[in-house]
């Protein structure tokens, strides 16, 4: 197999912007690591009862996500709430976002209610006394459900640990709301002097991360997709070989130090 390296070329000026991914997920895993569901209509139905909708045909109506029904077989009226793992923007600074993408079921009784919420706590007797940040009913003018992508500024919140909220509620007898991805990205104030960084990264097929630069490497971190550290290692060569063998197939994000510059970016270990 031909690896295909990927080439950044990185210029930095008196004063840089950096985009970091502080926390993704695309709900591949249906056991939801380090989610919390609360079921406060308490009829036994859920966040995370399902990880896809099916057609009925053998085929899937959504990709893996976090789903909660307004309908299952007979009317539902949701009261659930999905609390996020911690996200740390404790060195986060400048604009953050949380982009996150819904659907619908493609009907014309599609009209599902949802809130969010940015708390401090995951407290869900803390939650349910805030005043959430959006509400709205989601409906498909087309009743095809198409997917749709939602961005809400969390800038406010720099320096704070904080919990992204998800309440499904104030609907009855329409059929499902899925989420299917979250990320949250912080661009970082980075004061350096003129320069310029040729940085360069890939897998190998022997599962090693391969890293170059035109100056000496000084460090890398590895992330999972919840935000905890799963590998560190000092750097001190122009190219380094890290060896990933120790940690399990899926995404990840890594940081990379040269010298007083960062890069971040994603990729999959197989």
């Amino acid at each position: 197999m031909k690896n295909i390296t990927l080439l950044f070329f990185l210029v930095v000026f008196h004063y840089g912007i950096a985009q970091s991914v502080v926390y993704t997920t695309d709900f591949s895993d249906d056991t939801y690591p380090g989610w919390a569901f609360y079921d406060q209509d308490g009829d036994g139905n859920n966040w995370g009862d399902q990880n896809q909708i099916t057609d009925g045909m053998g085929g899937f109506v959504t990709p893996p996500s976090l789903i909660s029904r307004s309908w299952q077989g007979t009317p539902l009226t949701p009261d659930n709430w999905a609390v996020s793992p911690a996200i740390d923007l404790t060195n986060a600074s400048g604009t953050i976002d949380l982009e996150y993408i819904t659907q619908v079921a493609a009907q014309a009784w599609d009209e599902e209610k949802y809130s969010l919420y940015i708390s401090t706590s995951d407290d869900i007797n803390v939650l349910t006394t805030l005043t959430p940040d959006l509400t709205e009913t989601l409906g498909d003018p087309f009743d095809a459900g198409t997917p749709v992508t939602h961005n809400f500024d969390l800038s406010g919140f720099a320096g704070q640990v904080i919990y992204v909220v998800f309440r499904h509620w104030d609907c009855t007898d329409e059929d499902f709301l899925a989420i299917h991805s979250i990320e949250v990205e912080a661009a970082t104030l980075n004061i350096n002097s003129f320069d310029t960084v040729n940085f360069n990264y890939f897998v190998d097929a022997q599962s090693k991360l391969n890293l170059s630069a035109n100056e000496a490497l000084s460090s890398v971190k590895l992330f999972n997709l919840l935000g905890q550290e799963v590998l560190a290692k000092k750097l001190s060569n122009q190219n380094e070989s890290i060896d990933l063998n120790s940690l399990n197939s899926g995404v990840y994000l890594a940081q990379v130090q040269v010298n007083n510059k960062v890069e971040t970016f994603k990729f999959v270990k197989k």
